[in-house]
């Protein structure tokens, strides 16, 4: 019987990335994590990661701060908000400036890169696939690992 595809992993963000696509500060990050305004970042300490999610989310908590509305009623309205919506509400460019290679090590000796096209918007579309693929990778680069 064959084995169900794992979720594919989005691309992740360091603290200092994220530090540097905000204005939040990494005490602030966490801060926000603690209080519940952002999920919990991926694993811990200096390995830690942060997704697109928490991307999105800080720049709305910035731009509600900016409203002065306090943390409790942006929590409320972060916690009715998908994703999309946040990306919605922001009306956002989230690719870079500058044209650059994203790259996603799926083995030693294997890796995918994409490019994420300066000023263009995110073409959801083309992320899934891209998500798509990088899953069906890691599905026969594990294969090949335990029968290697």
């Amino acid at each position: 019987m064959p084995r169900a595809l794992a979720a594919p992993v989005s691309h992740r963000f360091t603290i200092s990335e994220l530090v540097n696509e905000t204005e939040a500060s990494a005490r602030t990050i966490r801060y926000y994590i603690t209080e519940g305004l952002l999920p919990p970042a991926y694993g811990r300490g200096p390995n830690a990661t942060y997704d697109r999610s928490h991307l999105l989310r800080l720049r709305l908590i910035g731009d509600l701060k900016q409203r002065r509305l306090g943390l409790n009623e942006i929590k409320r309205r972060l916690q009715e908000l998908s994703d999309e919506d946040v990306a919605a509400l922001l009306v956002i460019q989230t690719r870079p400036v500058e044209d650059r290679w994203r790259r996603v090590a799926l083995h030693p000796d294997i890796e995918l890169h994409v490019r994420e096209s300066a000023g263009e918007l995110v073409d959801v579309a083309f992320e899934s696939a891209t998500d798509e693929i990088i899953g069906l990778c890691r599905v026969v680069v594990e294969r090949l690992e335990r029968e290697g």
